[in-house]
């Protein structure tokens, strides 16, 4: 297969999602693949076609995902929840999980992948850091060290134990699903990646690599494994 087609759930329609979303699209076209945007249509006739069409997907970043979806009530320091694209993701992601396609989950997306294991978000995390984690005018810079378990699938394709990454986040996964593991954390403690076990291709990073891969080869091999994984 020579170009893979991954598909990516549409972020909105305005005009600086459309720029989020071709900082996606640019890092997997530059691995070599083709790109599907997804409309947000969860039913499971739309969902079915789009398993045959795509060979693989990324679970991009986006709003915070409204807490009923993980049993707890909504804080005021939760933003706005889009319950539309919840609900078309989640289904989504479910399906390309029991068809066992390779995924790619950033930020919010690796929010969701942990609350489709029956895991748990913090609704707010700036009382807890010790570094800036979201810092949106600088997205391509980093702000803070991770921890990378050196036996991880995610040491082996960094090349390395220890990462500065950049951060857009205010939640982070608290309660981890089951069947996931954190291969990467934070100094405080938060985990800035998951993997899913017994799973032939899984990766979920906290930070947005789409933003630094550009200058930032590691960066980049994380969308180049993406890619390698659907062919």
């Amino acid at each position: 297969m020579l170009y893979p087609t991954i598909g990516i759930p549409r972020m909105g329609t305005g005009l600086f999602r459309q720029y989020d979303q071709y900082q996606y699209t640019r890092c997997l076209r530059r691995a070599g693949a083709s790109v599907q945007t997804l409309a947000p249509h969860a039913s499971p006739a739309a969902v079915e076609n789009v398993l045959e069409t795509c060979d693989g997907f990324l679970f991009p970043g986006g709003p915070d995902i409204h807490p009923e979806r993980y049993g707890q009530d909504r804080l005021p320091s939760c933003q706005e929840p889009e319950p539309a694209r919840d609900d078309f993701e989640l289904f989504l992601l479910g399906a390309a999980l029991e068809a066992q396609k390779p995924l790619f989950c950033i930020g919010r997306g690796m929010q969701l992948l942990n609350i489709a294991f029956g895991g748990t978000l913090m609704q707010d995390i700036h009382l807890k850091q010790e570094y800036q984690h979201a810092d949106p005018l600088h997205r391509a810079t980093a702000t803070h060290p991770v921890e990378i378990d050196p036996d991880s699938f995610l040491a082996y394709l960094l090349d390395t134990d220890t990462l500065s990454v950049n951060s857009l986040h205010h939640q982070a996964a608290d309660e981890i699903g089951e069947g996931l593991w954190i291969p990467a954390d934070s100094p405080e403690g938060f985990a800035e990646a998951l993997e899913l076990e017994d799973y032939p291709f899984c990766l979920a990073v906290q930070w947005h690599p789409e933003y630094m891969a550009g200058r930032t080869p590691s960066q980049q091999r994380l969308f180049q494994a993406l890619v390698d994984a659907c062919r």
